[in-house]
């Protein structure tokens, strides 16, 4: 038994002689009387005198007694509900270890030591014997840590998650054999990372202690994304960087500047913006920068503004500056309007300017040379890819000068038609561009795509079938591919013949379309899969698809990872925080176990612990037993006042 107030108790148990000393006191004095003969009542006065000296004392300690079961009464007595030394309790710590965690105090303490700080101490009046799993969380999952690990932790750079916390926390408890379990949850509760957490699985009966050990915080400046939206080197148009920043505080930033900080081939460049941003507000400010050399930059883009989250005033950058890749159309047939060339539609499909894989917008700079207006092809040296369509005379030499374009490492991309005729075909299949392939004659039927290489990353993008189905392309008139080269790679299969076969020619690839480029053979460039299947196409033969993998970016799914550059697997990777840990928005306690759905007699929180171990203002314990103590008095007073009434008589 424990008492909350030892005090009464005491003087209570002083209060005890009160009792002896009034009986002492008034005590009755027998008066000497001389009467006749009472031998007789000698006996009977004999008799009643001992029966009343034991009243009177069983009487005293009655009163003795009650007095002590007052002080007991005032010291407020209660069992704990487990034992002093917690052989029978099971405790799951979890501590928020994500990004925001690392904010500090005006102290300096950053707010996951004030978890570990609050953590020992909750921790240290659980009792020797207690069993306790500690567990770090955060959107990558939880890692469990010893109690001697606790001082050596530190925050992660990966967004707040609970999900995981909880599932681990749950099943922890659901394997227990003890019979007393809690939780106890010290995280800034996050709002964003909230709302989705589902812990109908936690058992309701389990006490749940959560604490916020962050301080509050009144003002947060951040970087939240940077990107290199014009990375194309092109006379007169600036490489650009979009920088979203956001004022998360209650007051507006002035007199702030924004800086860019890249090295590359052209050394360190960089560009400073003045700042200013009121209170809640979001800017986008777009960095242009002097770079005229190709090649790989990389630094930081970063606000001079002190405040308790600094991580989020920068955000590393990396990306590749190049020129735009030269391609060259080969139009066999020229009309008298531009709608009217053979061209038309992959020109206008190669000239949008549109996103290839994940990085920035690239676009191709296309030339366009109609074949009968000269005698060959022109001087080849920087293109990268050639398309040529429809051409009604392709001699020996230019199947050579093409074949050598294509084994230094040019790529070809070639569409027949009605002006192609068996020569042409045969100087190609002469000149080794499709290997052992053999070619037909242009029949006429119904052709539609029955299956494509959905592992090619031409045509990756395609086996979505919400991005577009392929096997949607028909065409209506074909050149056969009757036989194809074993080394070479069928792209688009019809039923019959092959639609679309790539061979490596030396550093190069020669890729026949069996169709030709305009709607003479087909319908495809009415097909809305036209555009991006031309554009893939020329991005993989350009070496866009490839060369954009040179720098990656990816979020931090790790929590060993840093935010920064680095050079993993051959590319370089760009990691930073998840912009949600800028938010300052938090929960309260009861918001947040409200939001999370958790019932409400479960959760003990700081300030309601500190109610049931002091208890001011009347204010009882759960496990106080002071109704039996006044139970216990009343029967006392009782017997008292009964006993009294038979002494006095």
């Amino acid at each position: 038994m424990n008492l909350m107030h030892l005090g009464f108790l005491a003087a209570g148990a002083a209060a005890m002689s009160l009792p002896l000393w009034i009986h002492l006191l008034l005590r009755q004095k027998a008066i000497a009387m001389e009467i006749g003969s009472i031998r007789f009542v000698k006996q009977v006065v004999r008799r009643t005198k001992s029966r009343q000296r034991i009243q009177r004392w069983i009487l005293l300690a009655l009163r003795a007694l009650a007095v002590l079961l007052l002080g007991l009464l005032f010291a407020r007595p209660f069992f704990p509900q487990t034992p002093a030394d917690g052989s029978t309790r099971e405790v799951v710590v979890l501590i928020d270890r994500s990004a925001s965690m690392s904010v500090r105090s005006a102290g300096g303490t950053s707010a996951i030591q004030l978890a570990i700080q609050r953590a020992k101490a909750f921790l240290d009046s659980l009792g020797s014997k207690v069993h306790v799993h500690v567990g770090l969380f955060d959107a990558g999952g939880v890692e469990p840590v010893s109690l001697a690990d606790l001082d050596a932790i530190s925050p992660s750079a990966m967004a707040t998650r609970y999900d995981d916390a909880f599932a681990w926390a749950t099943d922890l408890l659901a394997a227990s054999q003890r019979s007393d379990q809690g939780l106890m949850l010290l995280s800034d509760l996050q709002s964003i990372a909230a709302p989705s957490v589902d812990v109908s699985a936690f058992p309701t009966d389990v006490p749940i202690r959560i604490e916020n050990p962050a301080p509050a915080i009144a003002q947060n400046v951040a970087i939240e994304s940077v990107t290199a939206t014009q990375v194309e080197l092109r006379p007169g148009v600036p490489v650009s960087v979009d920088v979203q920043l956001v004022n998360h505080g209650a007051f507006p930033l002035v007199d702030a500047e924004l800086e860019i900080k890249l090295d590359g081939p052209d050394g360190t460049i960089a560009n400073v913006r003045p700042l200013a941003l009121d209170a809640g507000q979001r800017q986008s400010i777009r960095l242009e920068l002097p770079i005229n050399s190709p090649g790989v930059y990389q630094g930081i883009v970063s606000v001079d503004h002190d405040d308790p989250m600094h991580w989020d005033n920068q955000r590393a950058l990396a990306f590749e500056a190049r020129f735009p890749d030269r391609l060259l159309l080969i139009d066999g047939d020229a009309g008298a309007h531009p709608w009217e060339n053979e061209t038309y539609f992959v020109e206008t499909a190669l000239r949008l300017k549109t996103a290839v894989g994940d990085g920035p917008p690239r676009t191709f700079e296309v030339e366009r040379l109609v074949w009968d207006r000269g005698s060959g092809f022109p001087d080849l040296a920087g293109f990268r890819l050639i398309v040529i369509t429809n051409v009604g005379r392709f001699t020996d030499r230019d199947a050579e000068r093409l074949k050598a374009f294509v084994q230094s490492g040019g790529n070809a991309l070639w569409f027949p038609g009605d002006r192609s005729a068996d020569v042409v075909h045969d100087s190609i299949v002469a000149a080794g561009l499709l290997g052992k392939a053999t070619l037909g004659r242009p029949t006429d039927g119904v052709a539609t795509v029955t299956e494509f290489d959905s592992s090619h990353p031409a045509l990756g993008p395609f086996a979505d079938p919400q991005h577009g189905d392929l096997r949607s392309l028909t065409a209506n008139r074909v050149l056969p591919i009757k036989s194809v080269d074993p080394k070479s790679t069928v792209l688009l299969r019809g039923r019959r013949w092959p639609l679309a076969v790539s061979h490596s020619v030396g550093k190069g690839r020669f890729v026949l379309i069996a169709t030709s480029a305009d709607r003479s053979w087909n319908d495809w460039p009415q097909n809305r899969l036209f555009v991006p299947l031309m554009r893939q196409l020329a991005a993989w033969l350009t070496g866009q698809l490839e060369d954009l993998q040179r720098v990656e970016t990816h979020p931090i799914d790790h929590p060993d990872q840093i935010p920064g550059i680095r050079m993993e697997s051959g590319s370089l990777v760009v990691r930073n925080v998840d912009p949600a840990e800028s938010q300052l928005n938090r929960y309260e306690i009861d918001e947040f176990r409200q939001v999370l759905g958790l019932p409400e007699h479960v959760v003990k929180t700081d300030e309601e612990d500190r109610r049931q171990q002091y208890a001011p203002d009347g204010v009882a314990r759960s496990d106080e037993k002071w109704p039996w103590v006044v139970w216990m008095l009343i029967g006392i007073l009782s017997s008292e006042l009964l006993l009294a009434s038979r002494v006095h008589e």
